[in-house]
């Protein structure tokens, strides 16, 4: 499977133990911190492939890429997984679904409807029972709720756990990111759940283009990072 590029030629060869690698004019490739690449499935390969093709034809117009979710699962996550488990179960307290709007009613109305089912997703699947509010202050969800998402996370590999700690950074949300990997939700409905207010607010006062393009990368991203972590 050779593929060239402006006279780069870039391939996936079957390393060890079953893992693949990504050859670029025959060397390995290797991540920023000089650890190589290997990855767990063909599906992965053929996806970081296509990232290093696009990144010799031109600028990349997302924020992330399954090349910065590998490298992040591989010189920093590998290392020490449990700062970033730890880094996305704090989050829980802060998470958006958890908290819903103070004073716009109509948006309220909107947030239950579109929020509750998965406050309700998280008890049903996870038995994990999360605070919610919309009163003005900071949550702290209950020591058990916090230890059961730990629980969760542990169980992933290094790969999925990048890709999920990129997702619920850019979703704001852990409890959309699960939704979402386990198929409860689709990508789209990620996104809108993600940028509700926002969205709320283009449908009363209109979009400028700027909100715009920016908006269209999230969700471009959110759609990549699932299909990365159902490729591992």
């Amino acid at each position: 499977m050779d593929h060239l590029i402006k006279n780069i030629k870039i391939n996936i060869v079957q390393g060890e133990k079953d893992k693949y690698l990504i050859n670029i004019n025959n060397k390995s490739v290797k991540t920023p911190d000089g650890n190589l690449i290997e990855l767990p499935s063909i599906k992965l390969a053929k996806i970081l492939l296509q990232d290093y093709e696009s990144s010799f034809k031109a600028k990349p117009l997302n924020i992330v890429s399954p090349i910065k979710i590998t490298n992040t699962a591989i010189d920093k996550i590998k290392l020490n997984n449990t700062f970033y488990i730890n880094e996305i179960v704090d989050h829980l307290n802060n998470d958006m679904i958890c908290y819903f709007a103070n004073s716009q009613l109509e948006l309220l109305d909107i947030q239950k409807k579109e929020w509750l089912p998965l406050i309700n997703y998280m008890k049903s699947s996870y038995n994990i029972e999360l605070i919610y509010t919309s009163k003005l202050f900071s949550i702290n969800q209950k020591p058990d709720s916090l230890f059961k998402l730990k629980n969760i996370l542990n169980e992933l590999n290094i790969f999925k756990l990048s890709a999920i700690y990129t997702l619920s950074q850019i979703t704001k949300s852990i409890i959309i990111s699960l939704a979402l990997v386990n198929n409860k939700i689709s990508a789209k409905k990620a996104f809108e759940y993600s940028n509700l207010e926002e969205l709320y607010q283009i449908s009363k006062w209109g979009k400028d283009d700027e909100a715009f393009n920016r908006l269209n990368a999230i969700k471009v991203d959110i759609r990549n990072i699932k299909k990365y972590y159902d490729s591992v």
